[in-house]
């Protein structure tokens, strides 16, 4: 087994995709808003692109998470507790897209996590890429490759 354990200290985004929890690296996030009610629809791509979003004078393809990943989208079982789908809008040499995920939890520094080649057997499309433990509550976090999904999706 070839565990690649990091040690870097920088702050990552950890948000929620149904009931598991994400985090990706938050030196690409350029701001985090809740989900327009405008999107423009794009005939002819991959289901998994859900339109484009205006972001102060941008236009952004906005990335279904759920769908780039294959997550069955969960029925809300909780009616009660109404959630504001969010969305991550990552940057990268002038280029912009927008990741829909379920809620934000928060950013904290990971100080090591584990890329294992058990995660990248079972996630084969290399998005998810390790583990990593969360300082706060001890969850476990699947870890997004955002560059990945940057040139990818």
């Amino acid at each position: 087994m070839h565990e690649n354990i990091r040690n870097e200290s920088i702050p990552w985004l950890i948000f929620k995709l149904n009931e598991s929890l994400y985090t990706v690296n938050s030196r690409l996030i350029s701001s985090i808003v809740i989900k327009p009610d405008d999107i423009t629809f794009v005939p002819k791509v991959p289901d998994y692109m859900e339109g484009l979003i205006h972001l102060r004078g941008n236009v952004v393809p906005l990335i279904n998470l759920k769908l780039l990943l294959k997550i069955e989208a969960e029925a809300n079982l909780d009616q009660g507790k109404e959630t504001q789908e969010m969305v991550v809008v990552l940057e990268k040499e002038n280029t912009m897209i927008g990741l829909l995920v379920d809620e934000v939890i928060s950013v904290e520094n990971i100080a090591a996590y584990e890329e294992t080649e058990e995660i990248k057997k079972i996630y084969k499309d290399g998005f998810v890429t390790g583990l990593a433990k969360s300082h706060r509550n001890k969850d476990v976090l699947l870890i997004l490759d955002e560059e990945k999904i940057m040139t990818n999706a």
